[in-house]
C-alpha cells in the first residue's frame, strides 16, 4: 500500500510541477490515473474548485505563472514545497476516502446490516469528504503569502483574469451540449 500511495504521490508531483510526462506510454496511463484522482477530488471536496480555488489558486497555480510574478529562486523552492506537501496530502486523502466507500458500500449490501457499522461507515465516509474539503487551504493560503505585497496585488487580478476565462469557456461548453440537444 505504501508503494502504491509513494508511486501515485510521485505521479501526481511530475504531472502537478509540470514536467515532461509524455516521454512514455506508461507514464501517459499515469497520467490518465492523475486525471480521475483530480476528478474524484472535484467531486468529493466539498465545493472547493468552485468556493475557495476560484478566489485563492494553490500554489501550483502560483508556480504555473511564475515569470508573470518574477518570482525569484526562495520564492520557487517554498511554491514547490507547498505543492507538494498539497499533491501528497490531497493523493492520501482520495485514497483513504475510497477505501471508505469501499466499506460502506460492501456494509451497505449486506442483508442485515449492523446499524452501528453502517453509522460508523457514513462518518468515516464523511470525514474522509470534509478532509478534502479543508486540507488544500493551508497550502493555498501559505503559498500566497509567499509572494511580495506587488506580487500578491498581481495574484488578484490573475487570479480573477483565470476564473472569468474558465466561466466563459464552461458557458461555452454548456452553449454546444444544448445546441448538440436540439
Amino acid at each position: 500500500m505504501t508503494k502504491k500511495v509513494t508511486l501515485v504521490t510521485l505521479i501526481a508531483l511530475i504531472f502537478f510541477l509540470g514536467l515532461n510526462v509524455t516521454k512514455s506510454n506508461a507514464m501517459m496511463m499515469s497520467k490518465a490515473k492523475m486525471l480521475k484522482i483530480e476528478m474524484f477530488f472535484m467531486h468529493h471536496s466539498l465545493g472547493f474548485p468552485y468556493i475557495f480555488y476560484k478566489f485563492h489558486p494553490g500554489p501550483h497555480w502560483i508556480l504555473m505563472h511564475a515569470k508573470s510574478f518574477n518570482l525569484n529562486s526562495s520564492q520557487i523552492k517554498k511554491e514547490k514545497m507547498l505543492t507538494m506537501g498539497m499533491m501528497h496530502n490531497t493523493v492520501k486523502g482520495v485514497m483513504i476516502l475510497k477505501k471508505a466507500l469501499k466499506e460502506y458500500k460492501m456494509n451497505a449490501m449486506q442483508n442485515n446490516p449492523s446499524i452501528s457499522k453502517l453509522l460508523r461507515d457514513v462518518k468515516a465516509v464523511g470525514n474522509a469528504e470534509t478532509y478534502l474539503g479543508y486540507e488544500m487551504i493551508p497550502f493555498h493560503i501559505k503559498g500566497y503569502r509567499v509572494l511580495y505585497p506587488s506580487q500578491q496585488s498581481l495574484y488578484h487580478r490573475l487570479a480573477k483574469r483565470n476564473w472569468m476565462k474558465k466561466m466563459q469557456m464552461m458557458h461555452k461548453q454548456m452553449m454546444k451540449k444544448i445546441h448538440m440537444m436540439h
